[in-house]
């Protein structure tokens, strides 16, 4: 089936604002609440994996990049078990991280940012470690691991928001997809719309609708032929407004 559009949601898609911002206050609150509750009920805040040591989690992201979940976590503890420590990491030849790397691909641009942004780490604090992290705020430690190779928002909020407890959302290509299906966000790139989405869900449902979005992304909200029929937020969608033929 091929979902185009009526004439009214074609004047909707024109609009040169988000369906969200024409509500009122309260009434987005309203819908927001209803849509972060619905993914909560569905899919339980899955944590995905990521480990709970902010550099632990600054490496399992930088290899999820344009890889699958179950190669990430493979190759991940690949490098955990070559390696006792960050540190040791650090010493050891380009050709070998790369050869651990390979299986999940771009291994040569992983390990120049892994092995860079180590080296930055260890010449700051005098370790391989980011533990001071809990001891910035969520502003300066973001300013902080965005300043490392290869460190964009995304991976520095995900970074906060999995092992700081810090409030933000981390916007990747599965909330940016939904985000665009429910009328949130007109913007046509992920890294475009961090403060954005930020701005309409409450900080303490931010971990929350992040998680959930991200299991919601890979099982029922693809980006091509998504599963309207078994999806739990259809019914607040824009996307699912279109006529079916």
């Amino acid at each position: 089936m091929t979902k185009v559009m009526t004439s009214k949601s074609k004047a909707k898609a024109g609009s040169a604002e988000s369906s969200i911002r024409k509500l009122s206050k309260r009434s987005r609150g309203q819908l927001i609440r209803r849509i972060c509750e619905a993914l909560e009920t569905r899919y339980r805040n899955p944590r995905h994996r990521n480990p709970k040591n902010p550099l632990d989690d600054l490496i399992y992201i930088i290899l999820s990049n344009k890889t699958g979940p179950s190669m990430a976590v493979r190759i991940y503890t690949a490098l955990k078990n070559k390696f006792e420590s960050w540190d040791e990491l650090c010493k050891c030849r380009n050709s070998v991280l790369e050869r651990i790397l390979r299986p999940a691909g771009l291994s040569r641009i992983k390990s120049a940012q892994i092995r860079s942004a180590l080296k930055q780490i260890r010449s700051d604090f005098g370790s391989c470690s980011l533990r001071s992290l809990a001891k910035l705020t969520t502003h300066d430690a973001e300013s902080y691991l965005t300043s490392l190779p290869g460190v964009s928002d995304k991976v520095a909020k995900c970074v906060l928001m999995y092992t700081c407890g810090a409030q933000v959302l981390p916007v990747d290509a599965h909330i940016h997809r939904i985000a665009r299906r429910l009328g949130w966000t007109i913007r046509k790139r992920a890294d475009q719309c961090h403060s954005e989405l930020e701005s309409l869900v409450p900080p303490q449902r931010r971990y929350a609708f992040h998680v959930n979005c991200v299991a919601h992304g890979r099982l029922i909200c693809k980006p091509s032929n998504p599963n309207c029929k078994d999806c739990c937020i259809s019914k607040y969608c824009d996307y699912n407004k279109y006529e079916i033929i």
